[in-house]
């Protein structure tokens, strides 16, 4: 795929149960559509609307944070996953430097602040460089309550 694509597949595995896969470019651009996504999986879980306005927060901040550290022409693979009270979001991308994000930064802590469970690993590598893969959990109880 060439990397001004971008895909979504999406596959339900059952009622209570719903994923996302989506490659976008490695660029701010791009990011509107990944807060689009988190916003409406968890408007469809019935989130109240402090928490969906913290969902699209966080994955704003998840975004920029790995889209900062993206080596240049580098995709952004984001799987979100649903079920009856929870939104997980899982992303990554291929970045020069195999260093987990600063859990000290001001944007790691906003995510911690905001999520149930916020997380951040060097994930193997994809296309010769390490995969920094950073994910988050919002239960519908909400997390900044």
């Amino acid at each position: 795929m060439d990397h001004n694509e971008m895909s979504a597949a999406g596959a339900d595995a059952g009622a209570d149960h719903t994923r996302i896969d989506v490659t976008i470019p490695a660029s701010a651009p791009h990011l509107p559509l990944l807060r689009r996504i988190a916003a409406a999986l968890a408007v469809s879980l019935d989130f109240d609307i402090d928490t969906v306005a913290d969902l699209r927060l966080a994955v704003d901040e998840l975004g920029a944070g790995l889209v900062t550290r993206a080596r240049p022409g580098a995709v952004l693979d984001c799987t979100f996953a649903a079920d009856d009270a929870t939104v997980t979001v899982s992303a990554g991308t291929e970045v020069t430097e195999p260093e987990p994000v600063d859990p000290d930064s001001f944007g790691w802590m906003v995510l911690t602040t905001l999520a149930d469970e916020a997380a951040s690993e060097i994930d193997g590598r994809r296309h010769g460089f390490p995969v920094l893969r950073a994910s988050l959990r919002f239960s519908s109880a909400g997390a900044a309550q």
